[in-house]
């Protein structure tokens, strides 16, 4: 029994730990490797490179080698590489950013098209080049192992994946036939594949040639009809094939377009979360950000001077988010460093999704991990999965926004009544949900 993934997402490392806590402690595959799998997830390019195991840092952005007198700029978010005026590389960073540690560098040339781009995993190694045609269509990417030989080239192009094994050359037409390969030299057993996607791993389950039961974990948008491979998968009969919908409004709506026959093969599972503590109805509220600009935020500080607001970036704060430490209620983190985060987490039982632009170190799901009340208005949400419909506010309506505060503080047990009220419509699940379906 194995889970394959296409990628290591968010979804992914839900559905993982949420099997894990169920019971299927599977080993997990991703079939695409940024170089930053955690320890329990391998790949094809991990095995046969040799980095399944090792040991090593992460490289930092000022650790790249670049010729003389080229420099290295840095934010937050990401990394350029200057000759004189002249950009010639952009490093990516692996999450959190604010670390610099080094995922990948892209390399232009006197153009400034990307031409190249290095990809370094958690140990420092560059273990992976992509090659990228003149219109930045993506043409090959060799794997390295730590000496710096190539073990295998992806061709982008053809779909074949050439494999240097010891003293043989091995040519796969296709991806899938390299993972099938991959999957019975490494010995997995395959009498179950947990798989979330219908693209390569679906196609891995339908190739594959031996006997099983599988099950497709989904949670993407459908459309008028069924997806095709979706089809195929309920008529194979040589593996088959039931599907899990991790998305409430998506099962709904795949309901409302399934035969009945389709309809006793599909079930709905929501995640298990990684609950750190317990909401004790403090009036303590936390908002991490990098922009100054923060819904309604005036307000709800002059309403609620019993509120104790922690304002937290990661960053220098502007001269406008400074001013609010005029307020007794306000306190104010720039700068803020990793420590004082957990404190503040485990020290608020109120997150307030309010500010714009992008969310920083996960904030609200980490807020929900933590048990936290969050309430949100509609221009500033960045998670209204892991929220109760209901908190999330008109950005016209502040009003009602501080009204829920205020009901908040009338009683602890508002507290506990909102928190189960946000689980349910997060679809937190059960173990016991878990192993009723897929048995």
């Amino acid at each position: 029994m194995i889970n394959l993934f296409d990628d290591y997402t968010q979804a992914s490392w839900d559905l993982h730990y949420s099997l894990i806590r169920s019971g299927y402690n599977n080993p997990t595959i991703s079939l695409t490797d940024d170089g930053f799998l955690p320890s329990d997830v391998t790949s094809p390019y991990l095995y046969f490179t040799g980095f399944s195991e090792g040991s090593g840092q992460a490289l930092y952005f000022n650790d790249i080698i670049v010729p003389d007198f080229w420099e290295i700029r840095s934010s937050n978010q990401n990394g350029e590489i200057f000759d004189y005026q002249q950009k010639r590389g952009h490093i990516h960073y692996s999450k959190p950013t604010h670390n610099r540690l080094v995922k990948a560098v892209d390399w232009y040339d006197n153009a400034g098209r990307r031409r190249l781009t290095d990809r370094y995993n958690k140990f420092g190694y560059r273990f992976a080049q992509t090659n990228y045609n003149l219109t930045d269509q993506a043409t090959m990417t060799s794997y390295f192992d730590r000496q710096g030989k190539e073990v295998l080239v992806e061709n982008h192009i053809t779909g074949t994946v050439i494999l240097n094994q010891e003293t043989k050359v091995r040519l796969f037409k296709s991806k899938v036939d390299f993972v099938i390969y991959y999957l019975d030299i490494a010995g997995f057993n395959l009498d179950r594949i947990f798989y979330n996607s219908l693209s390569t791993p679906f196609l891995v389950s339908y190739y594959l040639n031996k006997a099983g039961n599988d099950i497709l974990f989904w949670n993407e948008e459908v459309g008028a009809g069924l997806p095709g491979n979706m089809l195929v998968a309920f008529s194979n009969m040589n593996r088959p094939t039931s599907v899990v919908v991790q998305n409430y409004k998506i099962y709904q709506k795949m309901k409302s377009i399934m035969t009945p026959e389709q309809q006793m093969k599909v079930n709905f599972l929501g995640y298990l979360y990684p609950f750190v503590r317990d909401n004790i109805g403090r009036r303590e509220a936390l908002i991490l950000t990098n922009s100054d600009q923060i819904e309604g935020l005036e307000t709800l500080v002059t309403q609620h001077s019993e509120i104790t607001f922690h304002v937290g970036a990661i960053t220098e704060m502007s001269s406008q988010l400074l001013a609010y430490g005029k307020y007794e209620n306000v306190k104010l983190y720039p700068n803020v460093t990793t420590a004082t985060i957990q404190s503040l987490y485990s020290q608020c039982d109120i997150y307030l999704d309010i500010n714009h632009g992008t969310e920083i170190l996960s904030a609200v799901r980490t807020a929900f991990e933590n048990n936290m009340i969050i309430l949100a208005f509609d221009n500033t949400v960045h998670h209204r999965e892991l929220m109760a419909g209901g908190d999330i506010y008109p950005s016209s309506q502040v009003s009602q926004l501080s009204e829920r505060l205020t009901y908040l503080k009338d009683s602890p047990s508002h507290f506990a009544e909102l928190l189960l009220k946000q689980q349910a419509d997060a679809h937190v699940a059960t173990t016991a949900e878990y192993q009723a379906v897929i048995g």
